[in-house]
């Protein structure tokens, strides 16, 4: 039922692709299994499969080029929805919970669960067990996240003094998550484990749960937590006009039109979530070719974090959905990190590109975009 889905091959570039076919197969698939009419064993046994594959997939691709994105997804920064959220995904407490709830409803409007004895048992043992795991995990994020800021700091420190130009936070972070030396991609394992850890626990406390229910009572059960994990966000529709939602040779950008993505965000969060990037201090530019350059005003933005594969027609490529696209650039630091920009005839698209092109994958990397002056290019 699920096709291809849970496939282990996905370009990390695509996956965002992974949660808005998830979404997607969950509203047309996996809900309507559970109509009154629809409801079977066989059924609750397909949707409870596709769950555990689920959290397997997102298990699979973790590593330490993709685990922040998986911990702190930017479509699940909405504020409202943090409450709910457990290390990048539903808080474990809300499976235990949404049973208590069916239980504490008026017997005439949610008979089904009017008779679930054995429940009470199984409750406190699963509430002692998930607040546990949860204050351990949370202790062992804790400290890797401390030990992510001391290495952050004393990168940050020692660049600020061997430069009077501005620090940027984004390339310094990036440093630590590639740093082996300095145990920064030690840090981003545990963050790895941890992520996984709180995977399983959600699989287990499903499991538990399952295992007290009817098919009746497991069928409701599993429709909300298919309706939870659908609803988040949106993400189907956020996606949809996300630049990685579809093939970018395949997406189109009317002139003058900036697409909506993320349409969640208020604009002043969006200009709080991206702040404007800098160029790493020091850098210097090739100069480009008298035949490029074009009297038109151009608007350039900053791109780092590429990956060593990356190429000036590789990176022009990604952006290619962009009409006004001019000119990309590829530069190296001294460290032998590539970053570089990408420029634009029109100022909206510029703006566009800075702010919804931010922390995509391209070549397994995850992209830090921001605003530059235009004589960067």
């Amino acid at each position: 039922m699920a096709g291809d889905l849970f496939r282990r091959d996905r370009p990390f570039h695509q996956l965002d692709g992974l949660y808005t076919e998830w979404s997607e197969h969950l509203t047309k698939n996996c809900i309507p299994l559970f109509r009154q009419s629809q409801r079977s064993d066989v059924n609750n046994a397909t949707v409870l499969r596709d769950i555990h594959s689920y959290y397997d997939t997102l298990d699979h691709y973790a590593n330490k080029d993709t685990i922040l994105y998986f911990l702190f997804p930017s479509w699940r920064s909405n504020s409202l929805e943090t409450p709910i959220l457990f290390l990048g995904d539903i808080h474990p407490r809300l499976f235990t919970d949404l049973i208590h709830s069916f239980i504490d409803q008026d017997p005439m409007i949610c008979s089904t669960y009017s008779d679930l004895a054995a429940w009470e048992d199984l409750s406190l043992k699963l509430g002692d067990d998930i607040n546990v795991t949860v204050s351990r995990l949370l202790g062992e994020m804790k400290g890797a996240q401390d030990g992510f800021v001391k290495r952050f700091s004393d990168k940050w420190v020692s660049s600020f003094l061997g430069s009077r130009s501005g620090t940027v936070v984004m390339e310094t972070a990036t440093s630590v998550t590639t740093d082996q030396d300095g145990g920064g991609e030690m840090i981003m394992e545990e963050f790895v484990r941890i992520f996984r850890e709180a995977n399983q626990l959600r699989k287990n406390t499903i499991n538990s749960i399952v295992g007290v229910l009817d098919m009746n009572q497991l069928a409701l059960f599993l429709e909300s937590v298919c309706k939870f994990l659908a609803g988040f966000k949106h993400q189907d529709k956020a996606f949809h006009n996300s630049l990685f939602g579809n093939h970018p040779m395949n997406q189109q950008l009317a002139s003058g039109e900036v697409i909506a993505s993320h349409s969640n965000y208020p604009p002043h969060m969006m200009q709080q979530q991206y702040a404007a990037q800098l160029p790493p201090p020091n850098h210097t530019v090739p100069p480009m070719n008298q035949q490029q350059q074009t009297p038109e005003q151009v608007h350039v933005i900053y791109v780092g974090n590429l990956a060593p594969a990356a190429t000036q027609e590789l990176l022009r490529q990604i952006f290619s959905p962009y009409r006004s696209l001019r000119e990309t650039k590829i530069c190296i630091d001294k460290r032998g990190n590539k970053y570089g920009f990408v420029s634009f005839a029109d100022l909206k698209e510029q703006r566009h590109a800075a702010l919804h092109m931010n922390r995509k994958f391209f070549l397994g990397r995850e992209m830090f975009t921001g605003l530059a002056t235009k004589n960067s290019i």
